[in-house]
């Protein structure tokens, strides 16, 4: 929201400006009769003006806010105002800007002069009567006073910029502070909040698209308060190295500076094989990096001597130097959309951008009068341009955020299939392979191994004798047939595939119990049916490997085993009272865990392993039936 305000309520046919106080002043543009007049020479004064007015031509202003580009030279403005009412009214001159070199306020009646105000950047806000950063000229009007006003601005490098209003004191007093606060609080408030949430992302990401977007932010914070001259108490003393408009002007620099920085990231300028493109960004920044370094040398070396020397020079540079780099970016994204290199995320960027390059723009042609001045170029324009655009970015870029964890989660997606996919070829392959070895022990060796008894059997019954040799070979080969069968129930057990989980289980540790080396007590609970032929081969095998475990490594002699089948998931909890581990090493103890771990994730369950030295161990399994 622009602050500018009259309390004008018309104008007679003569120009002047009628200032009729009816209880109701509106909100209402630059006072109408507005002329001005370029002073080539630099010498002009008041007295001359007032002395010889048929040699100083004055010319209409056009627009609600007349811009020049002043290549240094003062403008004087004039116009004339009128108290229409029967009672005397204090009004205030506002000029919206704060970093003129000289800006002089006069009100003349009848070719006297009635007052003189003068201000500057360099001016100490407590020493001016209106004790606020902006220029404001106090105007005191009797009943039915008609008064001449001539104001003139003056700025060393860059544009005149004059949107004159008149505001009824009691009304700027107790309107404009208060609006002029909230606002630029709002702006200030918004731009840092989007600082902050960028190096958020930063730390979080470690990506440094962020880290530019977070200085570019900053750089347009920057020159948001120099231009609006929050700092102008340092502006006097040059605490930042360079005074008054010059540190604006590194505030635009460093904004710009930043500003490509960014878009080069943003868009990958670096993956371009338009070599013209980088060197143009890197002739642009060094230009950029130059000027700024200029401005500080000149200021700390020579104390503003090349300023001042080169000042034609730095004015043509300074009027070029705002527009092209814009130009540069708007074309070079028109580039990328044109060959397809981040079509999206330039055509986004261009949207975004589209209100600060208007103002821009239009600020430079309006410079050149081209186009007549406009309040559009003030700085709050430019401060709610930038707002839209950053935040636009900034939802850009969580966009751009969601679409690299989409993408993320999909990639972990494939991979996390293909990892199952290959633990099931692998768990398949390994099944395959037990039943296998179990059918060739039980059918192959094991019916040779009986064949061969069977024949020693009967000739030793034809030869009618007894031979204790041939006994020995005779019960070795009993033994052998044995455990070959053991061998093969144990790597296929019938019951598994045959009965079920439950039943295998309790063949299993029944017949561990009756080897009387190590007690274990059995608990199934919930186990109604039969369960998905790979849970129960898993649990089974889990079981399995625990056991061998324990028998091998935990020198236990009870084991509690309990299932447990609830309606979402089966939880298996296996614990010894064995000599334990220490817990920190689980993933590092060797094939058996890391078999049991496998086999428990690819059913998209999960094992916990929870063990400390001397208090045995408890194996937990959780695996979702849904």
């Amino acid at each position: 929201m622009s602050l500018a305000s009259l309390g004008v309520n018309g104008k007679d046919s003569t120009g002047v400006i009628l200032l009729n106080y009816d209880g109701n002043w509106q909100m209402k543009n630059m006072p109408p009769g507005l002329s001005y007049y370029q002073d080539k020479s630099r010498q002009l004064t008041l007295k001359e003006l007032l002395t010889r007015p048929e040699a100083y031509h004055f010319k209409q202003t056009k627009g609600n806010a007349p811009t020049f580009w002043a290549r240094g030279n003062p403008f004087w403005f004039k116009f004339r105002l009128k108290n229409s009412t029967g009672i005397d009214q204090s009004f205030i001159i506002d000029l919206p800007t704060p970093l003129y070199d000289e800006a002089r306020f006069y009100t003349t009646e009848n070719g006297v002069i009635l007052s003189d105000h003068f201000l500057s950047w360099q001016t100490p806000q407590l020493a001016r009567v209106i004790k606020h950063r902006n220029f404001f000229f106090p105007v005191v009007l009797k009943a039915n006073q008609e008064v001449v006003c001539y104001l003139k601005l003056q700025t060393e490098v860059g544009s005149i910029w004059a949107p004159v209003n008149i505001w009824e004191r009691n009304i700027f007093d107790y309107y404009y502070y208060s609006t002029d606060y909230h606002t630029w609080g709002f702006v200030i408030g918004i731009l840092l909040f989007v600082v902050f949430m960028s190096f958020l992302l930063l730390f979080a990401f470690k990506d440094m698209l962020y880290f530019f977007y977070a200085l570019y932010v900053l750089m347009a914070l920057a020159f948001v308060a120099t231009s609006q001259g929050y700092f102008i108490r340092y502006y006097v003393d040059g605490s930042f190295g360079v005074q008054g408009n010059r540190l604006r002007y590194v505030a635009s620099l460093l904004l710009l500076i930043a500003g490509l920085f960014f878009i080069r990231k943003y868009l990958r300028w670096d993956l371009l094989k338009n070599k013209y493109i980088n060197y143009l960004h890197i002739g642009l920044i060094t230009i950029l990096t130059g000027m700024i370094m200029f401005l500080y040398a000149d200021s700390l070396l020579v104390h503003g001597e090349w300023f001042k020397r080169y000042i034609k020079v730095v004015n043509k540079v300074l009027g070029l130097v705002f527009w092209i780099p814009t130009t540069y970016v708007m074309l070079s994204s028109f580039y990328c959309i044109r060959i397809g290199h981040y079509r999206k995320e330039a055509i986004y960027f261009l949207i975004a951008n589209l209100p600060v390059a208007f103002i821009i723009f239009y600020s430079a042609l309006s410079n050149y009068e081209i186009v007549r001045g406009s309040r559009l170029v003030e700085i709050d324009y430019f401060a709610y341009a930038y707002i839209i655009e950053i935040v636009f970015l900034m939802v850009l870029l969580a966009y751009r955020l969601k679409a690299m964890q989409d993408t993320a989660e999909q990639l972990f997606l494939e991979k996390t299939i293909a990892q199952q996919q290959r633990t099931e070829a692998i768990l398949q392959a390994e099944e395959r392979e037990r039943v296998r070895i179990a059918r060739d022990l039980h059918d192959g060796i094991g019916q040779m191994l009986a064949a061969a008894r069977m024949a020693l059997g009967n000739f030793m019954a034809k030869k009618k004798e007894e031979n204790e040799h041939i006994q020995s070979s005779l019960d070795l080969l009993e033994e052998s047939i044995k455990e070959i069968r053991e061998i093969s129930h144990n790597m296929m057990p019938g019951a598994l595939t045959k009965l079920g989980l439950s039943t295998a289980l309790k063949q299993f540790v029944n017949k561990i119990n009756s080897l009387g080396e190590l007690q274990i007590e059995l608990q199934i609970i919930g186990l109604k049916e039969r369960l998905n032929e790979k849970i129960e081969t898993t649990l089974y095998r889990v079981v399995q490997e625990a056991l061998s475990n324990i028998f091998r490594h935990a020198e236990a002699t009870k084991v509690n085993i309990e299932l447990v089948i609830h309606e979402k998931e089966l939880v298996l909890i296996i614990e010894d009272n064995g000599k334990g581990f220490d817990n920190q090493r689980v993933g590092k103890e060797g094939i058996g865990i890391k078999n049991v771990t496998t086999r428990v994730e690819y059913l998209n369950g999960s094992v916990n392993f929870d063990s400390a030295i001397g208090r045995g161990t408890s194996v937990i399994v959780e695996i979702p039936l849904i």
